[in-house]
């Protein structure tokens, strides 16, 4: 019985993931005659059904959720300042719906963190992002009204200007890219992690590839280059200080050299890449955000606030560049948009708190899962330098998880260095006694 109880939630889990990296939602919602971009009645049935399954299982757990929570300040307080905006938002109503999606994911990634250990995490994650690449593979090839941009019944300017790339179970290809880069990284943990089933991870490395290449997205596939090379450089943190410190230095010299050859190359190699210095356009618009920005410096516009097209503040943006911007397309001036300098500030400190804490979980474990933190971090980084992800549903999930758990691996290597000379010198005055 308790297998099955346990097979159920562990199923919940995956459920839950899929949803809220919207797999299968944009399939759905084009089945029913609906654009794929916007909200349908199931989808919120969905999130109705993991937040009261989720608070069922948060009080189930309620031990190890006390445990872990406790030990974390400042996410709360970030979550604090994401609430308390709604009393100076431009767009209160906005605010306050979103900021019930906002508690609904947090508190679904509280309990993942605190009901699961790494490895456990690992491997619903690789169960995860299989089933979604797998389906993304049978839609892409089998299904093309749902997996190729371009097709199905309700088309947008943007689905025509990538007609004929893979989207797989997502709604764009660019989705699908960002899926796989981090999905690739996690079925690489999960081969060096797991010997029985490492065929298994590199299956579904090798399909993560295919899946990067068919959505075209040079920039997921530069993405995934650089988090495999990182792989080894993580590694290393585990060694012996007189052998690691050689290797970095190394590290540094080659990774400047390289740099300074991009540097010198930038046009013709962004020009290869179909991009250009501005980055598609991405230059002029975060100008004209952070302008924008300074009228509302320390607090911000509200939690997701800004972007409300023509009918928001996001309006006078839109037709200076005269396109339909959905966001910044960079997540830390789109945080700085929603809970100005303060709300970013929270953040960064934050961000490299819970850094700090990876590298030590690192250096404490030996297996392939132990990385996992730190390239999550890093992969979080790079996602949102020409995107916006901090506020989208799976990414800010794992965020959260990846923030308390990794408390639990920093609190017990500090209580072990200084509770265990203790214990060794009362068993020594033991045994002298005897």
């Amino acid at each position: 019985m308790n297998n099955i109880l346990s097979l159920a939630e562990r199923a919940f889990v995956v459920f839950s993931l899929l949803v809220f990296m919207q797999a299968f939602i944009p399939a759905m919602r084009q089945a029913m005659g609906l654009p794929i971009d916007q909200g349908d009645p199931i989808s919120t049935l969905f999130g109705i059904f993991i937040l009261l399954v989720t608070i069922f299982l948060l009080v189930v757990w309620y031990k190890r959720v006390l445990r872990i929570v406790v030990k974390e300040q400042l996410l709360w307080i970030l979550m604090a300042i994401a609430n308390f905006s709604l009393f100076w938002s431009v767009a209160p109503e906005e605010t306050h719906s979103n900021l019930i999606i906002l508690g609904r994911i947090t508190l679904f990634g509280i309990y993942f963190a605190a009901r699961y250990n790494r490895k456990e995490q690992l491997q619903l994650l690789a169960w995860t992002f299989g089933i979604a690449a797998v389906f993304s593979l049978v839609f892409a090839l089998a299904l093309p009204t749902y997996g190729l941009m371009g097709r199905g019944s309700v088309l947008t300017p943007e689905d025509m200007a990538h007609a004929g790339t893979w989207r797989g179970v997502y709604s764009h290809k660019n989705l699908l890219g960002r899926a796989m880069v981090l999905g690739g990284c996690v079925f690489l943990l999960f081969a060096n992690s797991n010997r029985k089933y490492s065929w298994v991870g590199w299956t579904g490395f090798v399909l993560s590839i295919i899946l990067i290449l068919g959505c075209t997205s040079k920039t997921a596939l530069v993405s995934l280059l650089t988090l495999i090379m990182l792989m080894p450089l993580y590694r290393a943190l585990r060694w012996n200080y007189s052998v690691a410190l050689p290797f970095f230095i190394t590290t540094v010299s080659v990774g400047g050299s390289l740099a300074i050859v991009l540097v010198s190359n930038a046009e013709s190699i962004l020009g290869a890449m179909g991009k250009d210095l501005t980055f598609t356009g991405r230059v002029p618009l975060w100008a004209a955000v952070i302008d924008k920005i300074s009228e509302h410096p320390w607090l911000g516009y509200g939690y997701d606030a800004f972007w409300l097209g023509l009918d928001g503040e996001s309006a006078q943006i839109w037709r200076m560049l005269g396109w339909a911007v959905p966001h910044a397309h960079n997540g830390f001036i789109d945080l700085c948009v929603d809970l100005g300098l303060i709300g970013l500030s929270v953040f960064v400190v934050s961000y490299f708190a819970t850094y700090i804490r990876a590298i030590a979980e690192i250096r404490k474990t030996k297996t392939g899962e132990g990385l996992l933190p730190l390239i999550y971090l890093t992969f979080f980084v790079l996602a949102n330098l020409t995107e916006s992800t901090i506020r989208q549903n799976f990414f800010w999930v794992m965020y959260v998880i990846i923030t308390l758990s990794t408390h639990n691996n920093f609190t017990q290597e500090f209580e072990q260095k200084q509770v265990q000379p203790e214990v060794n010198k009362l068993l020594t005055h033991s045994c002298q006694g005897r």
